[in-house]
């Protein structure tokens, strides 16, 4: 059985916290908040603030089955971001099972809730990736993390390199068009603002500067970051023509930023950002880590024929709809009008 988590659910998911997995390294690597904590969160803000979490609890064989799943919803967007699953595939010889569970019982109810995307950032793993992909899930990219942890040289401000403004969208927008793989700008949608815009912030979290380098009103590269206690990161985004050339603005950024052994900067660098990483080793930034991007899309269009009356028209058309609406109309509730007690079996 498969519900919402409750004030009963505290003890299990206080036992079962230790034994699981996180996911998204930028959360893990600014973040520490415990996955009760989350929970609590969520479930006493009525989820404007930490996670929505649902935990499995039933038998299978004799065996008591038990774990638990979050997301975290992004700010202003019908989308979530995987955060933790419990217990690991290490950790229990039925994990498999449970994250197939868990991951199918999340994408109905974001669908029922009008969520349109869930992704999932995992390390490079074998195993977990099948079972992401069995429940519907999909690769679109795959990244490695680099870290600066030293101090950088002071860099003079490049020409052209300034402040993101707010009449900067559409420019922006076709920046992402030309430097984003088509696959993975139809995966994520068209980002509304920047690459930042597309998380919510936890707590603890301060807002840093997004700043560009345009040239005759063309955004040539976009370069923005936020900080925790514990580093901060950032995101480059630059037309693949001119990425080798773009050194000299991210030696400006860093000198904006701040670093230290204490406050690392993390950089992301999918794959299809060819040369980037070897232009950030340059710059005294070192491999961390891999991880992989996974998203399901909830909602999808199909097409329902329905006759319309019409004097003299004798034929029917086409009507779209989403999965997603369609669940919700027949259920009669908003979204967002969490069901007490929700139980999938």
């Amino acid at each position: 059985m498969i519900r919402l988590f409750g004030l009963r659910d505290v003890l299990m998911v206080k036992q079962l916290q230790s034994q699981g997995v996180a996911f998204d390294l930028r959360r893990l690597l600014l973040h520490s908040s415990p996955p009760l904590y989350s929970a609590l969160s969520g479930y006493l803000t009525h989820y404007n603030l930490g996670t929505i979490t649902c935990v499995h609890e039933g038998t299978k064989e004799g065996k008591n089955l038990k774990g638990f799943a979050q997301v975290w919803p992004r700010a202003d967007q019908a989308e979530w971001d995987i955060v933790f699953l419990s217990p690991s595939l290490e950790r229990h010889e039925n994990a498999a099972d449970l994250w197939y569970r868990l991951l199918t019982y999340l994408t109905i109810l974001g669908a029922e809730q009008g969520i349109l995307r869930i992704y999932a950032r995992s390390s490079e793993d074998a195993e977990a990736e099948d079972i992401f992909r069995q429940a519907g899930f999909t690769v679109i990219a795959r990244e490695e993390v680099f870290a600066l942890r030293r101090e950088p040289a002071a860099a003079p401000r490049p020409s052209g390199l300034r402040l993101l403004a707010p009449q900067d969208g559409r420019a922006l927008e076709e920046l992402y068009r030309q430097a984003v793989p088509q696959l993975v700008q139809q995966a994520e949608g068209l980002p509304s603002h920047s690459g930042l815009a597309h998380y919510r912030l936890p707590l603890g979290s301060r807002r840093g500067q997004e700043y560009v380098w345009a040239e005759e009103g063309k955004i040539i590269a976009y370069m923005g970051w936020y900080s925790s206690p514990r580093g901060c990161w950032l995101e480059i985004v630059a037309r693949p023509e001119h990425r080798a050339n773009t050194p000299p603005c991210i030696k400006h950024i860093l000198t904006l930023m701040g670093c230290s052994e204490t406050m690392p900067v993390y950089c992301p660098v999918p794959d299809y950002d060819v040369g980037l990483g070897w232009l950030l080793r340059t710059l005294g930034f070192e491999s961390c880590t891999r991880q992989v991007l996974l998203v399901v899309h909830t909602a999808a269009r199909v097409p329902v024929r329905r006759k319309i009356m019409v004097a003299g028209l004798e034929r029917s058309v086409n009507v779209h709809t989403s999965v997603g609406n369609l669940s919700q109309m027949a259920s009669g509730r908003k979204p967002w009008a969490w069901p007490e007690g929700r139980k999938c079996h």
